[in-house]
Order: C-alpha cells, then sequence, then structure tokens
C-alpha cells in the first residue's frame, strides 16, 4: 500500500471517528477488519490517527493564523482533516519532505474537497511551512 492510499484511509477514519464517541482503539481494530490492505502500513496509519488525535489542538493552533479570511470552525471538515494530517507530517516526521506532504494533501484535496479546497490548502501549508 502507497503511503498517499495510508493518508488517504487515514483521512477517512479521522473524518469518521470526528462523528464518534467510542473509544479510538475500537474504532481502528473496526477499521482495520474492513480494511485488511492496512496491514502494510499499519504503523504509518497509527501513528498518522494517533497523532493527530492526541495533538489536534496544537496543531490546528499551527495552521489556524494562515486561514485567510476563514475560522477553524467554518472550514469544511474533510479540509481541515487534511490540513491535520499535512501538518503533523510536516511537523513531527521528519523522515517526509515537507514538500511530499503539501503535495499529497493537495491530492486529497482535490479528490475529497471542494473546488477550491486544493488551492486553499496549498496556500494555508505554503505560508504555514515559510512560517518555519
Amino acid at each position: 500500500m502507497s503511503r498517499i492510499e495510508t493518508r488517504e484511509l487515514a483521512m477517512e477514519f479521522l473524518f469518521q471517528s470526528f462523528f464518534r464517541n467510542d473509544p479510538v482503539a475500537g474504532q481502528i481494530d473496526l477499521f482495520k477488519e474492513n480494511n485488511p490492505e492496512l496491514a502494510g502500513d499499519e504503523s504509518y496509519f497509527i501513528d498518522l490517527i494517533y497523532g493527530v488525535i492526541n495533538m489536534r489542538d496544537e496543531i490546528d493552533d499551527l495552521f489556524a493564523p494562515f486561514l485567510k479570511k476563514w475560522k477553524l470552525e467554518r472550514l469544511p471538515l474533510t479540509d481541515r482533516i487534511i490540513l491535520e494530517i499535512a501538518v503533523y507530517e510536516i511537523t513531527k516526521l521528519d523522515e517526509i519532505p515537507t514538500s511530499v506532504s503539501i503535495n499529497e494533501a493537495v491530492k486529497l484535496a482535490k479528490k475529497y474537497g471542494t473546488d477550491n479546497s486544493a488551492s486553499y490548502i496549498n496556500g494555508v501549508l505554503s505560508s504555514f511551512e515559510k512560517s518555519l
């Protein structure tokens, strides 16, 4: 399984978990049962999931200043989760080049976001990157 596919599944998981109150570990077990292809890159998937969930407030605070004319609460949930994954990768996973994280986030936004999501996410992440 490629990293983009793993990111995509992580985005799907984080989206659905946003609406569920049951423990994350149980949600992950069920998700893995329904997505056996995760076995090839399970550690990366788990790292993304727990990293974003456990550090959500910190991650959101890092990119929120770059949301031009938007507030975090008004962002489409899909866009927010894509940004959270990318910012987590940029700040916590040194082995992944920043340009790769941004590029993959834009690809996810093109597939799952609104017509404007890809360019907006690219702008937010590019501004965030420059601030580092």
